[in-house]
């Protein structure tokens, strides 16, 4: 068996066998560490031309660093013995990915909505952060805007933590899935708004263009998701391609708007966008049929993975 294949199968069956490896070994963890460094020097530049150089210099070089050695750890492994490396790669891999703990945070919020105590105390000690972060709607209520907010950021991950990963994978194999998550940690931690921002407008940058084809990918594919699934696919495709422009990001539309039509309902941004028809109001169920639809995605962009490689193996092979 084409070794990329077994690579990536170990790591599926880790992620949903055991979630994610502890802190203190997970290299996007310490991939976050060494930006807070990068950060924390760029912060003390009041220049906006300076931040950017500083911004655009230091992204570079941890995308090319953590990329490179990740290639040569995997080189030298695999100069010693087939195993370490096939250890070594599917764990990297792994850590550039996640499955369950996306649906199982989204469920713990699904959970603490249906109880109806909206109390802070009341939710599972790994979503009371998420709480902090939603605005109360004034007519609505708290638990429009979190479903809304749950089910958003489900979809968006389902890109940025599954498909974009997978596909810089299938091309530039580990080191490249390990430089994309690189990229999208930075644009993550260094998205500043006001005095500092243009220390993270390269990384958004260049961010935005590297998932210019997995965030379309990933809408793709969650419209045969949910054609699959018995939910309403051609609203899905309809309501993609009407809504996909309206948020400020040039990718995030796509897996979000393709979501809200599959699911029949509008997923909401208060003041900034609203993807999809209120065909039906919000509820915490909701949050659960997208959780199922995220896992006809993932197991479809998990097949389609291992079908390329297994195709370029065959192909190789004549």
């Amino acid at each position: 068996m084409n070794e990329y294949i077994l690579i990536l199968i170990l790591a599926v069956l880790w992620d949903l066998a055991l979630s994610e490896p502890p802190a203190a070994i997970h290299l996007t963890v310490w991939i976050g560490r060494v930006i807070s460094l990068m950060e924390k020097t760029g912060l003390k530049m009041r220049s906006h031309a300076l931040q950017y150089i500083f911004g655009m210099a230091g992204s570079l070089f941890l995308i090319i660093l953590f990329g490179w050695l990740t290639y040569l750890l995997l080189d030298y492994l695999g100069g010693l013995s087939f195993a370490l490396y096939l250890i070594a790669a599917f764990l990297i891999l792994k850590t550039t990915f996640c499955l369950r703990f996306n649906a199982r945070m989204s469920l713990l919020v699904e959970k603490y909505l249906k109880g109806g105590d909206y109390r802070i105390e009341s939710a599972a000690p790994e979503i009371r952060y998420l709480l902090t972060t939603v605005e109360r709607d004034k007519e609505d209520g708290f638990a429009p805007p979190m479903i809304s907010s749950t089910i958003r950021s489900l979809a968006e991950n389902a890109s940025d933590f599954l498909v974009a990963p997978l596909f810089y994978f299938l091309i530039l194999g580990v080191p490249g899935a390990v430089a994309y998550r690189v990229c999208n940690t930075l644009d993550g931690m260094l998205g500043h708004r006001g005095e500092y921002e243009y220390l993270g407008k390269f990384a958004a940058c260049l961010d935005d263009i590297i998932n210019y084809l997995p965030s379309r990918l990933t809408g793709l594919m969650f419209i045969l998701a949910a054609f699959v699934s018995g939910m309403d696919g051609k609203n899905a495709w309809r309501i993609a391609l009407r809504d996909q422009s309206k948020t400020e990001s040039p990718n995030a539309g796509w897996p979000m708007a393709s979501v809200a039509g599959a699911l029949g309902v509008r997923l909401e941004r208060a003041g900034h966008y609203a993807l999809g028809d209120a065909a039906k109001p919000l509820s915490p169920g909701h949050i659960g049929q997208a959780v199922r639809l995220f896992g006809v995605m993932s197991a479809i962009s998990i097949a389609g993975s291992t079908g390329i490689l297994l195709a370029v193996y065959l192909i190789s092979l004549n």
